[in-house]
């Protein structure tokens, strides 16, 4: 595999019916590689309809599993594994790309079937321990030992993987299409008043919660602030329990937003904020945020922290600490200047994410 046209399968086990960090990485490495000529196939949960990148393999039906202060959609029922050795066994794959591959079921079948070269990605980071991972270390023996090469998308994510597989990893960071959201034009703006970004699924490590807390200083602080919040789950009626009547009105609650509309949304707030508690090994928003041209203020974590120091496109607060987020922001807000200039630093830093940057490093791993 030193030149030429390869036959790539990757592999996800989270449902491709629920948009996610994971599948997202997946979907645009896809197209990426197919249009670099490669033969590319994905094989996930729910994996239906046509795919422009390649092949769409379905692993099944998933249930919700509730995982790293969330909810993993995986692939569980009888058959699941022998599904995925028949497919994989047929295949006639040069490189199988499992993502997360030590979380059942899907994953760990591919990475056991697979007999050609195995690459893995690991996504995940967390505070505490990893209870798919501790499980998997624990009944799986031997599978550790089956993976060719190890990608962790970022040191808080090697840290994680590495505390039940010790070993040698690759950072590379997750990809984002960088090109897609610089330049969007402005969405959602009628008026010049100061504007905050939330994007995120509505659960407690978002940290949501701490980013309304700090909201009604910032109001206090900064005359006629604005809220606005894009998410799965996220309601007007939730948010309206947060907040003091006077500030309802000042909040914007647009729920899930289509892919292709987020670029416009993040150009036009003045500040994107990402208060997340832990648990994030990579900060896909803060870079689509610095890449639309939006400077953010982001909790310190070393998911978030990582991507703010390479890129240089953001402000860092103390996790959890409504008091110092307001702070950061209304300072931020209150401050044009400063806020171009980080705008500007930010959006030549995340070049180095871009999936042109990206793409060859992983290509390269795939030939060895």
């Amino acid at each position: 595999m030193h030149g030429g046209v390869m036959k790539v399968a990757l592999v996800s086990p989270y449902s491709w019916a629920h948009p996610g960090g994971v599948n997202n990485h997946i979907s645009g490495l896809a197209g990426k590689l197919a249009g670099r000529g490669h033969s590319v196939t994905i094989i996930a949960p729910e994996a239906t309809g046509h795919c422009a990148a390649g092949r769409l393999v379905d692993a099944g039906r998933s249930v919700p599993v509730p995982a790293n202060g969330s909810v993993a959609r995986l692939a569980l029922a009888p058959g699941t594994s022998g599904r995925i050795r028949r497919e994989i066994e047929r295949g006639g794959f040069d490189v199988v790309h499992v993502h997360e591959p030590m979380v059942p079921m899907i994953s760990i079948a591919a990475v056991r079937a697979a007999d050609c070269r195995v690459v893995a990605t690991f996504h995940s980071a967390g505070d505490g321990p990893s209870v798919l991972y501790r499980l998997a270390a624990a009944c799986i023996p031997g599978v550790p030992g089956r993976l060719d090469v190890r990608i962790a998308v970022s040191e808080a994510a090697r840290d994680q993987a590495a505390r039940y597989l010790p070993g040698e990893y690759l950072l590379v960071p997750n990809g984002v299409d960088v090109e897609r959201f610089s330049g969007a034009p402005r969405t959602g703006r009628s008026d010049g008043a100061p504007e905050i970004l939330f994007v995120g699924r509505n659960e407690p490590r978002k940290g949501l919660s701490v980013l309304l807390d700090a909201f009604p200083e910032v109001c206090r602080r900064v005359p006629g602030a604005r809220l606005k919040i894009i998410g799965s789950g996220v309601t007007g009626a939730s948010i309206a329990q947060s907040l003091a009547p006077p500030l309802r009105d000042r909040v914007t609650v647009l729920g899930f937003v289509e892919n292709e509309e987020l670029p416009g949304h993040y150009a036009a707030a003045d500040v994107f904020c990402a208060p997340a508690l832990g648990g994030e090994s990579f900060g896909i928003v803060l870079v689509e945020a610095m890449a639309a041209g939006t400077p953010v203020v982001a909790s310190d974590i070393p998911g978030y922290r990582a991507v703010v120091e390479q890129a240089g496109g953001g402000v860092l607060f103390q996790p959890g600490r409504p008091s110092d987020l307001a702070g950061k922001l209304s300072a931020l807000l209150a401050d044009a200047r400063r806020r171009e200039a980080i705008a500007a630093k930010g959006s030549r830093g995340v070049e180095r994410f871009s999936w042109e940057a990206v793409t060859p490093r992983i290509e390269s791993i795939y030939r060895g």
